[in-house]
């Protein structure tokens, strides 16, 4: 069968053939339609995520069929058998059943990422009308995450990034009400321009590093800052009187630490928001013919969730 494969640290998947996955207990083969590419896919190579054994298909998560036809979505194959080949194999626990009318495309890009949003906007409790900043707005963790806050009765929802052009194209769909341009060299008095009279009451920091740190100056007495990432930086510092009266929580939403129940549960309530508000979530698409070309973009800024069409027929 045909899988994207990687050999070493530091190298870039190829096309290639393999055989098909042994039966393993607890786990079942999925046919691939769709699989998405995430960031710590390039992380894992460069070895700074996990512990990767060489060589393994790429890819964690999909769309595909159970043996019996069942269409489903599954977010963590089993290690070297992701999810870019014809055939993976998944823990049953990570198999989850989707409607035959939902966009597989649509249902990748709200998945790890949405869990990644939802699951700390809801521990930040919003409430109504309250200003939330979204810091990292043009990715699908960012875009999802102001959705989600609009949903759970957020006021004003600030979107910050470095992209001017994809902030004003999520202003101009109403995703964000407000947008501030991050990187110019004062990102502090950037994020102070729009915190409104009191600061920030929430905010969705996928960044860390320096995003954070400067975020977190113009939060509110009683906010709420909820990193999930660390994607500009491993560290931040700042003062006591920087923190006084303010909440810093980091919320680990992966499959460690919240049981495939609880994940399950989110995913259903994302999918149900998404019908209901008829999001659409920016997704590029490759075929898996062109996988070193989505690996070059991942390792960009793509400002959208990277799609890999497995199968000929999806």
């Amino acid at each position: 069968m045909r899988a994207a494969v990687v050999d070493a640290l530091n190298t870039v998947p190829y096309l290639t053939e393999v055989p098909e996955p042994s039966e393993l207990p607890g786990a079942s083969p999925i046919r691939v339609e769709w699989a998405g590419l995430q960031p710590t896919d390039v992380l894992r190579v460069r070895g700074i995520y996990k512990s990767p054994v060489f060589p393994y298909i790429i890819g964690g998560e999909g769309v595909g069929r159970r043996a019996d036809g069942t269409r489903v979505y599954f977010g963590h194959s089993v290690p070297q058998q992701g999810a870019m080949s014809e055939i993976t194999m998944v823990p049953d626990a990570e198999i989850w059943p989707i409607p035959e009318d939902a966009d597989a495309q649509q249902v990748i890009a709200l998945a790890l990422a949405g869990i990644g949003a939802i699951i700390p906007l809801e521990e930040a409790r919003i409430q109504p009308g309250e200003r939330v900043l979204i810091l990292g707005v043009t990715g699908p963790v960012g875009q999802i995450g102001a959705l989600v806050a609009r949903q759970l009765g957020a006021g004003t929802i600030i979107g910050a990034a470095r992209s001017i052009d994809a902030l004003q194209r999520l202003k101009d769909r109403d995703i964000v009400d407000a947008i501030v341009q991050l990187g110019q060299g004062d990102d502090d008095g950037a994020l102070a321009a729009e915190k409104g009279e009191r600061g920030y009451d929430v905010v969705l920091d996928p960044l860390f590093g320096a995003p954070a740190e400067a975020a977190m100056r113009s939060v509110a007495e009683g906010g709420r800052l909820m990193s999930i990432g660390t994607r500009a930086g491993r560290t931040m510092t700042l003062t006591l009187t920087e923190l006084r009266r303010r909440h810093h929580h980091g919320v680990d939403t992966g499959e460690l630490i919240r049981s495939a129940a609880e994940r399950q549960a989110a995913f259903e309530r994302l999918l149900a928001y998404a019908k209901a508000g008829n999001w659409s979530i920016d997704t590029v698409t490759y075929a898996l013919e062109d996988v070193q070309e989505a690996w070059a973009a991942q390792n960009g800024s793509p400002h959208a969730k990277i799609l890999i069409k497995v199968a000929h027929d999806a």
